[in-house]
């Protein structure tokens, strides 16, 4: 039996890795010049590396991690103490720390030592958000996934004014590249009990090196190992579908490629050009056009002098930046010398389209705002990293669009981070499950096998656990007490 894998980035790649391993045939096309995807790195004329974002790992991706074990590929994730620097004009920072306290105490901690110093909005804007934000830790699963229907501004907004979203806003912008007024509060509230789980689950891990070089070569040279094929520049321009069946598919307009099994591993945007028109009569493939892109970029600058001492994230308000890291202090024996800042520009619907130039002085501007000490520093290069950007944008209304990785045909699978999923809104950890799960449904439907290769996160903190029936509890008792008193004088 012999499966088409059609994309080569992280969902393709371990799709590919999987049906080996299950005994498949796998044959993966790329139309792109190398492996990889969003999630990958290269070097520049100088020899330098060059990522398409900064990305970072969480501790609770736990189906990354477990895959990353399996290739030999963990060793290489550098995690880094549980604080997040929120720089500010003048230099002063305020640090988001987080203490080994049980959750959610870890968290309330950690706030409550970043407003010491924060000066973005007034202490009183703030405590209004945290009650749609902490009252995440009281809901059912099935409750916040009702809150897909709102933004995660709207909910804000029936509490207090939206200014207290300020603190979250970097946070927003760097996993989403939306803006939070556009952005579904389930995404988010999710998001804020994997974080705020415990101390432990906020740390942030760097890859040591290219994160092409750490992960790409070893999946690629894993499926050539196992006599898998592997083939670049092979762009899949029209899918051949009969009787309910994919047929075929042609590649870069002229060679037809058969399988019996055929799994996309590319984008909507990408997929939903190439399908034939009969497709269009399933929902299913008509949920594709709800996708939208949300568009971002990176920025890399290498500066001769130190501009900072802190070796982790930083986030930003104001600016075009919104999360980013002196790579010079995460990676110091591959960035020698001054600082190198890598950032992330998102939203960037209104820069995209600006001359690299012009981003970079509107960027260097606010970093001397920032870090008063790159005033009296020059820029050794700068680079604007387009390629590889952007992630679909999580809109309220989004996760029901999201198609589950069966199709409607009989041998058509789909994989990657916008299909249905319970780890996230997208990213990595949701690439990895999403293939796991295609895995799992093509061992049960073509090889009558049951197997399980995902693993799901829950947090194992007790304080956390009892808050929901603690805090009913509470209420419970406080309205017996109160309708008693109500009866008495009566």
């Amino acid at each position: 039996m012999k499966a088409l894998i059609m994309g080569g980035g992280m969902s393709g790649l371990a799709t590919a890795i999987n049906l080996l391993d299950l005994g498949i045939d796998v044959s993966l096309v790329e139309a792109d010049e190398i492996f990889g995807g969003r999630a990958n790195s290269w070097r520049d004329e100088d020899g330098d590396m060059v990522d398409n974002a900064l990305h970072v790992f969480f501790p609770y991706y736990v189906n990354l991690i477990q895959f990353f074990k399996k290739m030999g590929i963990y060793d290489n994730i550098l995690w880094k103490n549980t604080e997040f620097y929120y720089a500010q004009p003048g230099g002063k920072n305020a640090v988001l720390k987080f203490i080994d306290l049980p959750a959610p105490l870890h968290g309330v901690y950690g706030y409550m030592h970043l407003l010491k110093d924060y000066r973005g909005i007034p202490r009183w804007k703030f405590l209004p958000a945290c009650v749609p934000i902490g009252s995440a830790f009281l809901m059912s699963k099935e409750k916040i996934n009702e809150y897909d229907k709102v933004s995660m501004a709207s909910l804000v907004y029936r509490y207090g004014p939206l200014d207290g979203l300020k603190l979250m806003e970097p946070g927003v912008n760097g996993l989403t590249f939306t803006p939070s007024y556009a952005v579904s509060a389930k995404v988010m509230l999710n998001w804020v009990l994997k974080v705020m789980g415990s101390a432990q689950n906020a740390r942030v891990g760097f890859a040591n090196g290219g994160l092409g070089e750490i992960w790409v070569e070893k999946c690629v040279d894993y499926i050539k190992n196992k006599e898998g094929e592997a083939s670049l520049k092979k762009e899949v321009t029209a899918i051949n579908v009969e009787d309910g069946k994919v047929q075929n598919v042609v590649v870069n307009g002229e060679e037809s490629l058969e399988a019996d099994i055929y799994v996309s591993a590319m984008s909507p945007f990408a997929l939903r050009k190439i399908l034939p028109e009969s497709a269009y009569s399933y929902e299913y493939f008509r949920d594709l056009w709800h996708f939208e892109y949300a568009p971002s970029l990176s920025l890399q600058i290498w500066f001769d002098k130190k501009l900072t001492d802190v070796d982790v994230t930083f986030f930003a308000n104001d600016c075009i930046f919104n999360t980013f890291a002196d790579l010079s202090n995460v990676l110091p024996h591959i960035f020698k010398g001054g600082s190198m800042f890598e950032m992330v520009l998102s939203p960037a619907d209104h820069i995209r389209g600006l001359p690299d130039n012009v981003i970079f002085e509107i960027a260097l501007e606010q970093i001397k705002s920032l870090f008063p000490a790159a005033k009296e520093a020059s820029v050794r290069k700068y680079k604007v990293v387009r390629e590889r950007q952007g992630v679909y944008r999580p809109y309220p209304g989004m996760e029901s669009r999201r198609p589950f990785q069966r199709s409607p045909y009989d041998n058509l699978y789909l994989t990657g981070d916008f299909t249905q999923t319970s780890v996230s809104s997208g990213g990595m950890e949701a690439a990895i499950w999403t293939a796991n799960k295609t895995s799992e449904l093509i061992a049960a439907d073509k090889l009558a096998k049951k197997v399980s290769l995902n693993v799901e996160f829950e947090p194992n903190e007790p304080l956390l656990k009892a808050m929901r029936p603690l805090t009913y509890g509470f209420l419970g008792l406080m309205s017996l007490v109160l309708a008693r008193r109500i009866f008495k004088k009566r």
